[in-house]
């Protein structure tokens, strides 16, 4: 695991959870965030930072609030 991999968890791993939890579409709620697919994307893979404003607009994409994409599982 990488630096950035290490400062997005666990932000981006309940992206993920909740992208497919909803049956979404990675692209779709990219495009509902304001943010490139390809950011996502680079995002989620740890090749790029996730910004707070982001995670904000994520959150309401998603339809949680943003501290729930802050949660550790276990």
């Amino acid at each position: 695991m990488n630096k950035i991999t290490n400062f997005n968890a666990p932000v981006s791993d309940n992206v993920v959870k909740y992208i497919k939890l909803r049956g979404l579409k990675q692209y779709a709620v990219a495009e509902s965030a304001g943010i490139t697919p390809h950011a996502l994307c680079d995002c989620l893979s740890g090749r790029r930072l996730l910004k707070i404003s982001e995670v904000d607009a994520l959150a309401k994409a998603l339809g949680v609030e943003p501290n729930e994409l802050f949660q550790r599982d276990g």
